[in-house]
């Protein structure tokens, strides 16, 4: 990162003569983002106290992870002397938070730190030991308790009346009673319709995140939203959220995300209402935007309903069914058994009939999932027609997880590792063992979610689907058995020292081989996310030749495996299904080389229905006039050649990006044609 940028964008006027300066700070792991709502609300609620507002400047500074100190003294030296600096901590941003903390002290002791957040609530006593120089705590709800601590500051007055902190007092750490819930969500002044945000902060963000309520009424204890606070659903004024979403929509640039960050949208009837307002306004000003949010646990046809009408509007990509795990055993560890999976299979059926793309969300290292079961959990999916986006569990603080009783009955093991093992500043207490699962099957698994993606994702969904139906065969074993080739006997030196890359760096991140992916891919990546899946698809699809040689030969090792196993294989419904593999390439190395690239494809009519049938191929495609062979042409269209193939790729990894439902099809009436199954451009 540019410090410069830092320095250009941290460069407010003075505080008004008499007035203290109050700075507020979050470092966020996404690109892009300059509105915080966390620090807003802060802002805006203290703001609406008159004393306050007449008392203090407030300041908001977000800024990007990525910079280092340099980055961090540029945002100090923009500072005249604060008077109080507040940050918000979550556990990606934990060590810049507490290191800016501690600058801050270095530079102005007198400067009053105040600090909160999901990592550090209720952790006062790891904390202060940790960061000693942080003057106040906030537990849970910080909105109410920061302004009243403005209030305590000005007068100089007892911090110990103030509910829900902790803060030091004659060198000892004090934790004073909790304090309530809010009840009332309009006591948090809104930072939308005040003036805390300008009209250019909002035009110049990427993402808006947005609440519509709070709380989650479920119990999962490898979360912090329900499972620890275990509060009720309390929901914002909806003539407020419709007013602030006029401005928001009105404002966002094009192709920004508006994350609606409701622990279940779509529980309450109203959402509904939430969403046909957005449709309306996103048309009303012609804006092209993404909404992004997490759904409602248990799903309903209301939630059918919503994702339909996002859909249809074109302002939402995959809908995310969250699952993570299939195993009764382990949901029920998990306090998860009241969310059924039967609603999954029925919510991913409706969905596929309307052709709504969507991505499961599994999690891998929950207490008494063992790697057959996790297997067979993406199984459950892959089969299912679904796309699995896995995640390594991390061991946040506050949930039930975190209890040492807990990690004692289950022999947890854990290692503070970053969790994107390619990005080292999204470090996290990782789970990498425990009684069902070892750290070699726990490695193994994480090598498993780069191979299924790499493979059944994107370049031989097709040629799986054939295998898996007329075998019988385990997609999940094929996957495995196609990173065993990568790894071992692909031609390419340079693909098997990535794979093996991976493996090795999970077991030590010290040993990631940063140079090796930087060699493969140059200046391809700009999303510094799984990076060893970015450079090993960058590598197959970066030529033709390169992506056909690597194809085939996998494909050839399937079959060669299969055939010793005693199965029959169908090599024209095989080899038609690799022609549409080929093709689906095609998306991919137009981005590459920013310009149109096309191919042709002959598939068995079989094949081509049983891969539609499976939700592998567009459901739409008008094949009536074509006999015993589909034939077509498929060519990437001009609107993904202006995004990076970094971006492109980490769509498909998080399973909004398909390739073959992305491309554009010609599917004239061939009929007349002999059979070319197996052809491609």
């Amino acid at each position: 990162m540019d410090v410069t940028h830092f320095a250009a964008a941290a460069s407010p006027p003075p505080a008004p003569a008499g007035k203290k300066s109050v700075q507020l700070v979050e470092f966020t792991a996404m690109h892009g983002v300059r509105y915080s709502v966390t620090l807003g609300y802060l802002k805006a609620t203290a703001m609406a106290d008159p004393v306050i507002d007449a008392a203090y400047d407030f300041r908001i500074n977000v800024r990007e992870q990525s910079g280092g100190e340099q980055a961090m003294t540029a945002l100090l030296d923009s500072w005249d002397e604060p008077f109080v600096v507040g940050l918000t901590v979550y556990f990606w941003n934990r060590a810049q938070s507490l290191e800016l903390a501690r600058l801050v002290k270095e530079r102005w002791p007198a400067c009053r730190v105040v600090i909160g957040g999901n990592d550090v609530s209720h952790q006062q006593d790891p904390l202060f030991a940790e960061a000693p120089w942080v003057d106040v705590l906030v537990h849970g709800e910080g909105e109410l308790r920061f302004r009243d601590l403005l209030h305590r500051f000005l007068a100089d007055g007892d911090l110990a009346t103030i509910p829900g902190i902790s803060h030091w007092s004659d060198g000892a750490v004090v934790t004073n009673p909790d304090a309530d819930r809010i009840t009332d969500l309009d006591q948090i002044v809104s930072p939308i319709l005040t003036p805390v945000y300008s009209d250019e902060e909002i035009t110049g963000s990427s993402m808006i995140v947005y609440e519509t309520n709070r709380g989650c009424p479920y119990k999962c204890s490898f979360c912090y939203w329900g499972g620890a606070t275990n509060s009720k659903v309390r929901q914002f004024d909806l003539d407020r959220i419709f007013a602030e979403l006029d401005r928001l929509i009105r404002l966002m640039p094009t192709d920004a995300t508006l994350f609606i960050a409701d622990a279940n949208f779509g529980i309450l009837a109203r959402d509904r209402q939430i969403a046909e307002r957005i449709v309306e306004l996103s048309r009303r000003y012609d804006k092209r935007m993404l909404v992004s949010t997490n759904w409602a646990k248990n799903g309903n046809e209301r939630i059918v309903q919503i994702a339909s009408m996002l859909h249809e509007a074109e302002l939402t990509g995959a809908i995310t069914l969250s699952a993570q795990s299939f195993d009764a055993n382990v949901l029920k560890i998990a306090n998860r058994a009241n969310i059924r999976t039967d609603h999954y299979r029925r919510l991913l059926s409706r969905f596929r009939e309307l052709d709504i793309p969507t991505y499961t969300d599994l999690i891998w290292g929950l207490p008494g999932e063992s790697y057959t079961t996790y297997l067979d959990g993406i199984e459950e999916v892959l089969t299912a027609g679904g796309s699995p986006v896995i995640y390594p569990l991390l061991l946040l603080n506050n949930t039930d997880y975190s209890r040492e009783s807990f990690q004692d009955e289950h022999k947890l093991a854990t290692r503070w590792m970053p969790c994107d093992i390619t990005n080292p500043e999204l470090v996290a207490d990782v789970v990498i063992g425990h009684s069902a699962m070892t750290a070699e099957e726990w490695v193994r698994g994480m090598e498993f979610r780069v191979a299924m993606t790499l493979f059944q994702k994107i370049l031989l969904r097709c040629s799986l689907r054939v295998l898996h139906a007329t075998t019988g065969v385990r997609l999940v074993e094929l996957c495995r058995e196609l990173w065993t080739f990568l790894l071992d006997d692909c031609a390419d030196p340079f693909l098997r020292a990535i794979a093996r890359n991976i493996g090795a760096t999970y077991r030590e991140p010290a040993d990631l081989d940063m140079a090796l992916l930087r060699r493969v891919i140059g200046d391809q990546i700009v999303v510094p996310e799984e990076m060893h899946f970015q450079a090993l698809l960058c590598r197959i699809i970066g030529t033709e030749r390169a992506t056909t040689d690597l194809l085939r030969a996998a494909v050839d090792r399937l079959c060669d495996r299969l055939t010793d196993a005693g199965h029959q294989i169908d090599r024209t419904l095989l080899d038609g299904a690799l022609a549409l593999d080929f093709a689906a390439t095609t998306i991919l190395r137009g981005i590459l080389r920013k310009d149109v690239q096309e191919a042709e494809f002959a598939v068995p009519r079989s094949a081509w229905d049983l891969l539609v049938d499976a939700g592998d191929v567009p459901s739409g495609l008008d094949v009536s006039g074509q006999d015993h062979t589909v034939h077509g042409t498929v060519w990437s269209p001009d609107r993904w050649l202006d995004y990076p193939i970094s971006v492109y790729a980490l769509a498909i990894w998080h399973g909004t990006g398909r390739p073959l439902h992305d491309l554009l099809f010609d599917l004239p009436d061939r009929t007349d044609l002999p059979d070319r199954a197996g052809a491609v451009a």
